[in-house]
Parts: C-alpha cells; sequence; structure tokens
C-alpha cells in the first residue's frame, strides 16, 4: 500500500517483471541506490526486508504480454494505482488459456488434413445450431463492446469483455459443447464448429492483439487458415474486427434463451458436485420453469444442457414436480423460478456418502459456535453485527443443503 518511489527503495523495475530477478540481485541494486544516494541505510534496510518477504524467490519472469495486460486491467484514469504484484502469474495462466484453445483448434485442423476433409464448402442442408448462433451472437455483442471501449479509452472494461468472451463463452460453453464433435473429422458436425471456433478464435486475437502483441502475433502465425481466409503477413497489418461486420448475427432473445439453459446446467452440476457419482454416470433430469411458455422455448437447448451437464435425458414439465411423488433418491435445486430433478438412482456410494455428509453438518456446528464467540471478547478483534448475520445466514443455507442431501441418501438406504 505504500507509494511506490526510488527515494523508498519499493519501485518495480518493469525489466525485473519482463525478465525475472533473483531477490540477491533485487538486494544489489538497492546496495547500488545507496552508493549513488538515491537511498539511506536506514530505508534499504527496510527495503530489503519488504522484499524477503514479498519475493522470497526473486521476482519471476512474465514476459511483456502479462505486464501490459496487468498494467491496463487496472481504471488508467485514475490518479494512483495501487499495483498488486500477485496479477502477473494470473495475467501468465490467462496467456496460458489462450495458447490451449489455439492449440486445440490447430489439433483440429491437423486431423482434417491428416484425413484429407474437405473444409472448402459446407453441406448443402447445413443449418447453424442454436449454439452456433449464440456463440456468433456473443462474439458479435463482443466486438461491439470493445470497440466502444477502445474509443473511451476504458482499458480495465475492455480486458474485461475479453475475457468474458473467449475465457467464459468460447472455452468454458462452446468448445466444452463441441470438443467430441472436433475428435473424428467424419463427424457431420466437425466442419462447422471448426469453422465457427476458428472464427471465434482468429477474431478474438485480433481484438486481443493491441494489449498483448507477441503471442497473438505467434498464434495468428500458427494456426493455419480456412480455405477462402484472406490473411495478411502480420497480425498488425490485418483490419480489427468491426461491429458492421458481426451486425447480423445480433439475436438478444436467443441470448436470454441461453441465458436460461446455462443456468439449468449450472444447477445440475452444482447438484452433482454434491455427491460422488459413479464416473461416466449421466442421470436424467426434470425441468420445470414457473415463466409461461419459457419451457416450450427450452426443450430447444435439451441437447446443449445434457451435453454441458453430462446428464441423461432431459425433460420438461409444464407443472411443477409434486415432491412427495418424485422417485427416491432425487435432488432438487431451485433457482430464477427454475425447479430442477436430478435422479441418482443406484449411482452412489450411500455408506460413502452418509459419512462425508454428517462430517460437514459436524463442521457447520463447530463454525456456528465460533461465529457467536466472534461478536465476544476484546473490541478490536470482534467482527461487526452486519458480518455475523450475513455470516449466519450462509451456514443456515448450508446446513439446509446439507440436511437435504441427507434426506436422499437415506431414502435411497430405505430402498
Amino acid at each position: 500500500g505504500r507509494k511506490m518511489s526510488k527515494s523508498l527503495g519499493n519501485v518495480i523495475d518493469p525489466m525485473h517483471v519482463i525478465h525475472g530477478a533473483s531477490l540477491e540481485q533485487l538486494k544489489q541494486e538497492l546496495d547500488v541506490a545507496v552508493r549513488n544516494g538515491y537511498l539511506t541505510e536506514e530505508e534499504m534496510e527496510r527495503s530489503k526486508d519488504e522484499l524477503s518477504k514479498k519475493f522470497p524467490s526473486g521476482i519471476p519472469a512474465s514476459g511483456v504480454d502479462c505486464l501490459r495486460w496487468t498494467l491496463l486491467s487496472y481504471d488508467v484514469k485514475s490518479r494512483q494505482i495501487n499495483l498488486d504484484s500477485d496479477l502477473f502469474p494470473r495475467a501468465g495462466a490467462w496467456c496460458n488459456k489462450i495458447w490451449q484453445v489455439s492449440k486445440f483448434l490447430v489439433m483440429a485442423h491437423e486431423r482434417a488434413k491428416e484425413s484429407g476433409k474437405d473444409l472448402s464448402t459446407l453441406p448443402k442442408d447445413f443449418r447453424p445450431s442454436i449454439m452456433d448462433m449464440w456463440i456468433l451472437n456473443q462474439l458479435a455483442d463482443t466486438v461491439q463492446r470493445v470497440n466502444e471501449e477502445f474509443e473511451e479509452r476504458n482499458f480495465d472494461r475492455l480486458l474485461k469483455e475479453l475475457r468474458s468472451f473467449l475465457y467464459g463463452n468460447v472455452c468454458d460453453v462452446y468448445v466444452e459443447y463441441i470438443k467430441n464433435d472436433l475428435q473424428d473429422p467424419n463427424d457431420p458436425r466437425f466442419h462447422s464448429s471448426l469453422m465457427f471456433l476458428h472464427t471465434c478464435i482468429m477474431t478474438s486475437l485480433k481484438m486481443i492483439h493491441p494489449i498483448m502483441p507477441y503471442i497473438t502475433e505467434e498464434l495468428y502465425q500458427r494456426i493455419p487458415c480456412m480455405p477462402k481466409e484472406r490473411r495478411q503477413e502480420s497480425i498488425m497489418m490485418d483490419a480489427f474486427p468491426q461491429p458492421t461486420q458481426w451486425s447480423g448475427f445480433v439475436n438478444p432473445n436467443l441470448e436470454t434463451l441461453m441465458d436460461r439453459a446455462l443456468v439449468i446446467v449450472s444447477g445440475i452440476r452444482s447438484i452433482k458436485s454434491n455427491y460422488s457419482l459413479q464416473k461416466g454416470y449421466a442421470p436424467p433430469v426434470l425441468v420445470h420453469s414457473e415463466t409461461q411458455g419459457e419451457i416450450e422455448e427450452l426443450r430447444g437447448c435439451s441437447e446443449i444442457i445434457s451435453r454441458l451437464s453430462k446428464s441423461g435425458e432431459i425433460i420438461f414439465s409444464d407443472e411443477k414436480p409434486n415432491l412427495a411423488e418424485l422417485p427416491v433418491g432425487s435432488a432438487i435445486n431451485t433457482h430464477e423460478g427454475l425447479t430442477i430433478v436430478v435422479h441418482l438412482q443406484d449411482a452412489l456410494d450411500l455408506d460413502k456418502e452418509m459419512k462425508k455428509i454428517k462430517e460437514k453438518i459436524e463442521k457447520n456446528a463447530r463454525d456456528v459456535k465460533k461465529l457467536e464467540k466472534a461478536g465476544k471478547g476484546k473490541f478490536q478483534y470482534r467482527m461487526k453485527p452486519e458480518e455475523i448475520e450475513s455470516a449466519r445466514g450462509k451456514l443456515a443455507e448450508e446446513l439446509e443443503a446439507l440436511e437435504r442431501q441427507l434426506e436422499v441418501i437415506k431414502q435411497l438406504q430405505q430402498k
């Protein structure tokens, strides 16, 4: 939290972030600063102590792209920036994510080439899926927002838009949906899936390039061209994506529908994560919506929900399920007007699950006792009443969820 100043000896040299620096090297530079009169002996000792605590192994090499991304993730219009050096490794992880999804695309191109797959024309009866149109809508929306933020010089918001699209929409949703299609070049969906993924990644690289020039140039050269694709000698010479190029794919209604489908996917995953299910088990799922007419629209997303949540049959019900009439071993999740029922059947190790849930309930009880003590004792160590109330509410919700899980296991044991 201290202000960066040469006279305080706490300035981070950008070259150290780029190339890395050992702790010994950092301390030697402080000694030089003292000899040159930039730093007092007292400040040098204090700075060395801070360096030993903050960088016990020195400053790791992060590269230019990570440094640029990290600096621009702050609001550069503000008068001061409280730079957190822990963000450099996170930017490195982001670079790795960009590299990995691009590598996934390159491998799909290689499969197509090895099999002799013709990528020049799509089948005459081809129709893009809901997922294909959704990712193009998200791309169109991102191009629009990125251009707006560039114009306003809101670089921190710009970075959030880019990350949200490539990480959240492409990697976490679209790639998860199409990854099996891209394993076999003879799959009917291989060509279209490759084409849409290629479009999303290449357009993303062009938008990211002004921020991270090195990794984007490298990937621009490595990713094979699609037939009839026009590509420049360097990404620096290529045109920046413009909203007018993608405006025809904007579909707000589709975005709303997919948001609801992804809520269901999240609900199913949440239920499954609470139990140690047998590997590969795809449970049947029942879905009900309180919003009139929504179920009919969601039926068109059944395959999307099934694939992303690794579930079996998705049954959509116009009537709210009667909890008393549900099959034994059904787990329920209600969220945003949606009721999701996952039938666990015999895919559980009941004794193991019972033990795990009871241990969690016991821990919950201990946490409640600790929370009660947190409001007592010395004033400086007490939690604020509003903090205690918030924590108490979270523990109560956790206990309620655990008791529901326990009831499911008991029902299965009785069966």
